[in-house]
């Protein structure tokens, strides 16, 4: 009956079709319009983090609607677009991007067939001044409130309060490592003694603002008082429990050391004294097992005292037949790390997209996670197990018992040549530990330091580290394994790390020569970088030796 009605209207009414028309094009144009917003969504970037980095830095995006993967979308900075190579991953909450060394302060744009997304501030740190400020300074951080007194290792946690500063910069979220502090905490408080922050390395810090911060429970924190440390002072306590771990670490027979480490640059060949040399000198890196790091002496004085993880000297107008020495003294505190793990406790990975899952299974320049015969030989070792522990550990024992204990003709070798003949050192068993894991889908990094005898004589050594869900990273040293099967989650203090996977890092200057050192004390592409009239030189490196140990 409706039907028909309308029907006779519109046949005989040129005011009812007047009105029909315009109608239905509103209807189909609402509808068209809600479809297309359905499927189509603008970007939206919820934070970048840090939003204060230096070039060669990895910054993470996090937001939604970016799309599964790249295609033609990209990234732009203060209105300049990120090439390819600037990005380490792409999913539709997250992208991670390499800060490139062209970069300058300005706004973040992820731009996608759908749109543009809104903008936030990223500031390149090597443009902001550092201004003095005096101890009268208003303003001490005040925590309020977790979003949960109960936490687990590398889960998010919020934290409420104000004055934590606008951006981040060198501040801080301390958590309880060794020992509990007690009361109130303020300057003279040794906060560094009892306390772990949250690490870069790990990409902990997720969000950061005046009234709120957003972290990541860092490896090696204990159940106990959590505060924030700024430029203006350290804040009051909160307590938290950590829960649900899968065993127990412990950090155990503590040393100091006192390390010397140089080089020596001799027989410069040169037509004119127009000339520039580089030269980058390691610093043992900061973990939950190595603390309180300090350079107590530097020859000649640095042109950078930390550049990307290394200490920077620049030499210019080199003249041939002179010596140019560089020597460095550092402090530490090393332990021992002991795990205890239960392996029916331990849980496969929920957090897959997280930045640091991503980037520690997937291969980079130093681990060749995807080599078909790598992944090959892992698949055939792991089988159907799903427990990441249990996988790490039948990757661990099959290289142990199949490697050979052998030195490579040449330094530059690579590790599947070691696959292929079953012969190895130190290093290719590291190597291929990390490799194998990330493409079990296990977060893995490979380490590379020192290791020190009962004499104080030391030598380049490389063992590799493994992250569990809830319990934090956690060491194996192939090497020593073939020996002694408790390295499989454990190692002593008789070591020195240097590097923890690779630092990329870019020459300083366009057309320059550079210096790759392989299965060295440290994981880094440039060594020494050379430019102008310099046509050759010796260089001598020697191995850090221990000076001192109380």
């Amino acid at each position: 009956m409706i039907s028909e009605t309308l029907k006779n209207l519109f046949l005989r009414s040129s005011l009812f079709r007047f009105v029909l028309l315009p109608a239905t094009f509103v209807v189909f144009s609402v509808t068209f319009t809600l479809i297309y917003q359905a499927f189509h969504k603008n970007p939206y970037i919820e934070s970048v983090s840090p939003a204060i980095a230096e070039p060669g830095d990895v910054i993470v995006i996090r937001g939604r609607h970016f799309g599964p993967e790249m295609g033609d979308s990209y990234v732009e900075i203060g209105g300049d677009r990120l090439s390819m190579n600037a990005f380490l991953s792409w999913t539709d909450t997250l992208i991670m991007v390499t800060v490139p060394f062209t970069v300058q302060d300005g706004l973040v744009h992820v731009k996608t067939g759908s749109g543009k997304s809104n903008p936030v501030l990223f500031a390149n740190k090597n443009n902001i001044p550092v201004f003095a400020r005096s101890h009268s300074d208003p303003g001490t951080p005040v925590l309020a409130s977790f979003d949960t007194d109960r936490a687990e290792i590398g889960k998010r946690l919020t934290i409420t309060g104000r004055n934590f500063g606008l951006s981040r910069s060198n501040s801080t979220v301390n958590f309880v490592w060794q020992t509990d502090p007690s009361g109130a905490l303020d300057w003279r408080t040794p906060a560094e003694l009892t306390s772990i922050s949250c690490s870069e390395h790990d990409f902990d810090y997720e969000f950061w603002s005046d009234q709120e911060i957003r972290v990541r429970v860092p490896d090696g924190a204990r159940s106990g008082q959590v505060f924030v440390k700024t430029e203006r002072g350290i804040s009051n306590t909160l307590n938290l429990n950590i829960v649900n771990q899968p065993g127990v670490k412990k950090y155990t027979d503590r040393r100091t050391y006192l390390i010397s480490a140089g080089a020596d640059f001799s027989g410069i060949e040169t037509t004119t004294t127009e000339n520039t040399m580089y030269v980058r000198m390691p610093i043992p890196d900061t973990t939950a097992s190595q603390r309180n790091i300090e350079v107590t002496a530097s020859t000649p004085v640095p042109f950078m005292n930390n550049y990307r993880g290394t200490i920077l000297h620049q030499f210019e107008n080199l003249v041939p037949d002179k010596k140019y020495t560089i020597s460095h003294n550092f402090v530490l505190t090393v332990f021992g790390t002991e795990t205890s793990i239960n392996a029916a406790q331990v849980r496969q990975y929920s957090d897959t997209t997280s930045p640091l899952y991503t980037l520690y299974t997937m291969p980079d320049p130093l681990v060749p996670s995807d080599n078909e015969e790598i992944v090959k030989r892992m698949n055939t070792i792991v089988g159907r197990e799903k427990n990441p522990w249990k996988k790490a550990e039948l990757i661990f024992t099959w290289l142990t018992s199949t490697i050979e204990k052998g030195s490579p003709e040449r330094p530059n070798r690579s590790v599947q040549e070691a696959l292929l003949i079953k012969s190895g050192d130190d290093y290719d068993l590291a190597i291929l530990f990390t490799a194998m894991a990330r493409s079990a889908g296990i977060p893995a990094i490979p380490v590379s330091g020192i290791l020190i005898d009962s004499s104080r004589v030391s030598r380049v050594h490389w063992w590799a580290e493994i992250y569990i869900e809830s319990f934090g990273w956690v060491p194996v040293d192939p090497g020593l394994g073939r020996d002694d099967k408790k390295y499989f989650g454990s190692i002593d203090a008789n070591r020195v790390i240097f590097s923890r996977g690779w630092t990329d890092q870019k020459p300083m200057m366009p057309n320059s020569k550079t210096v790759y050192i392989p299965r060295s004390w440290a994981f880094m592409p440039i060594w020494e970088e050379a430019a102008g009239s310099i046509k050759a030189y010796t260089s001598f490196w020697s191995v850090p030796r221990v000076t001192g140990i109380y």
